[in-house]
């Protein structure tokens, strides 16, 4: 990840040694500063009495959330992350498990409790199978007040998909798909082992209370900035002949096998390696 201005705890550099040790060191925060800065006005603005995040790898934005929200459900299906963080956050309640299962357990508890769900942070599973089943299951959720889903990684082609070909239209009260809310990147030389690669990004979703008149329709405001860059990224051709792509396969299966059979292995290794 390219070098952040705003750490973790939403701080800007204000003195030559501070950012002297910007360069020197990262807050571990997986976000770029434009999402960084995109998330915290989303949170300011709204101040959500009750949040749901889906992957809290190393809790930076969860540390936002936090502070913004009155309530949040942290997911996630590393089981050490409750014993790394729970001391952290008093009012974050963790939820350990596949998001398959536990993300709409955890809505059908906030609706049996009649929490207002105002925003959900999507950033877990980066598969297109995991992201959709992500949000087909906050479909089914109905919002009782404005709710905001976010979708991180939307400029990734499999993320992309994955977000394109959920059943937006199975809920009456979505009213707008963005996946360009934030621009992604077009990562360079300087991170060589996923050089040519295509990340981040925010894609957003609003639910509201009252039914939509019409259809659904998925904006994408870079399609021309996302399809330029599809071309000159190692997406660029997604043929079996490809040795590029037949890694960039072979890897996604070995990960996908991995996370399935051994996840608190994946976890560690995930940790360990700073990927997705």
């Amino acid at each position: 990840m390219a070098f952040q201005y705003i750490n973790r705890n939403e701080h800007l550099p204000a003195t030559a040694s501070e950012i002297s040790d910007r360069f020197n060191a990262h807050d571990a925060w997986e976000m770029t500063d434009s999402e960084r800065l995109a998330l915290i006005g989303l949170l300011a603005k709204l101040r959500p009495e009750c949040a749901i995040e889906i992957g809290i790898y190393r809790a930076g934005s969860l540390s936002s959330l936090s502070r913004y929200c009155k309530k949040v459900y942290a997911l996630d299906i590393d089981p050490t992350c409750e014993s790394q963080f729970r001391g952290k956050f008093q009012n974050v309640e963790f939820v350990t498990g596949d998001s398959k299962q536990t993300l709409p357990q955890v809505l059908a508890k906030i609706e049996a409790s009649q929490e207002s769900l105002g925003l959900v942070l999507i950033d877990a599973d980066h598969s297109r199978e995991g992201i959709q089943h992500d949000i087909d299951s906050i479909l089914r959720y109905t919002p009782s007040a404005p709710l905001y889903i976010v979708m991180h990684d939307s400029f990734n082609p499999e993320c992309r998909k994955g977000i394109k070909e959920a059943n937006w239209s199975i809920s009456p009260h979505v009213h707008l798909v963005e996946l360009d809310f934030v621009a992604g990147r077009f990562l360079t030389k300087e991170e060589p082992e996923s050089y040519k690669q295509m990340w981040c990004g925010f894609g957003l979703a609003i639910l509201l209370p009252e039914k939509r008149n019409g259809n659904v329709i998925v904006h994408e405001n870079e399609s021309l900035l996302y399809q330029t860059t599809l071309r000159h990224s190692v997406y660029g051709s997604d043929n079996w002949w490809n040795p590029t792509y037949l890694a960039r396969e072979l890897k996604y299966r070995a990960k996908c096998l991995l996370r399935r059979r051994a996840p608190g292995f994946y976890e560690t290794l995930r940790r360990k390696w700073g990927t997705k």
